[in-house]
């Protein structure tokens, strides 16, 4: 009866052991599956090389050429300057380089010697109406070899070459007179200029 009993015992147990069980894998499959999480994927950054830096050499510009430099004009002596022109049939000027007396003459082969001679402007109204004359003028040499007190003494026609001629005169430049060593004052000289139309051809 015991040995009964016990048998009857552990069958129960064993069923009961096994109704357990079915209820727990039932239980299980009715529950929600759990929330499965993304794996985490971590990345290693690697430090990236510094890039080689290329350096390029420009070229300098070839230094500036000098600018070749104009030609200085001849210096011109008095004989060489050219006299003015007028545009209007071209009348050119035609000097008496004679003195009009012998004192003139004789101051000038002792030292009253020219080295500038300025070209008087032949004047328009005269050079249009195709007129000529002459004007004589008296002057002094100072120690500096300027003209001075230069005025007219005689003209034909009237007044109407003075002006270019005493301008003209003015700016003639004389060398000097030297007596006993020293420059002096000349005076009592006289010229005469004659403006006169030189016909072409």
């Amino acid at each position: 009866m015991t040995k009964v009993s016990a048998s009857i015992a552990i069958g129960a147990a064993v069923t009961l052991a096994a109704f357990a069980f079915m209820d727990y894998l039932i239980s299980s499959d009715e529950r929600a599956p759990a929330e499965v999480k993304p794996p985490i994927v971590l990345e290693i950054m690697q430090d990236k090389p510094d890039s080689e830096v290329k350096t390029k050499t420009r070229p300098l510009p070839p230094p500036p050429q000098p600018k070749a430099q104009p030609p200085r004009p001849q210096s011109m002596t008095p004989a060489e300057v050219a006299g003015p022109q007028i545009g209007i049939g071209g009348p050119e000027i035609e000097f008496d380089n004679t003195p009009v007396n012998t004192t003139f003459a004789a101051q000038q082969d002792t030292g009253a010697t020219p080295i500038v001679r300025i070209d008087p402007k032949y004047p328009v109204d005269a050079a249009r109406d195709g007129k000529e004359g002459w004007v004589e003028m008296s002057f002094s040499i100072d120690k500096a070899g300027n003209v001075i007190d230069a005025k007219v003494i005689n003209a034909e026609p009237r007044r109407l070459f003075n002006r270019e001629a005493l301008r003209a005169l003015k700016g003639w430049k004389y060398r000097p007179k030297i007596e006993n060593g020293q420059a002096v004052v000349q005076s009592g000289l006289q010229v005469v200029l004659e403006f006169k139309i030189q016909q072409e051809g």
